[in-house]
C-alpha cells in the first residue's frame, strides 16, 4: 500500500512532537519536578512512540 507524501511527512512531524514533549516532561521530572508514576509511564511511552514513527519515516523514505 502506497502512502501518500503528505501522510508521510504527517507522521514525521507527529514522531517529533511526541518525542519533544515526552522528552522535555521527563527531563523536568530528573532535574525535580514531582510526577506520579503514571505520568512518568505515560512520557516514557510518548517518548518511543516518537522515536518509532521517526526510524519508520526514515526507513520508507530510504527505500525510495
Amino acid at each position: 500500500m502506497n502512502r501518500s507524501p503528505r501522510n508521510k511527512y504527517f507522521t514525521l512531524l507527529i514522531g517529533i512532537a511526541f518525542l519533544g514533549y515526552g522528552s522535555y516532561r521527563l527531563i523536568s521530572f530528573y532535574l525535580g519536578a514531582d510526577y506520579n508514576t503514571f505520568r512518568i509511564i505515560v512520557d516514557i511511552i510518548l517518548v518511543l512512540l516518537g522515536a518509532w514513527d521517526i526510524y519508520r519515516f526514515i526507513k520508507i523514505s530510504r527505500k525510495k
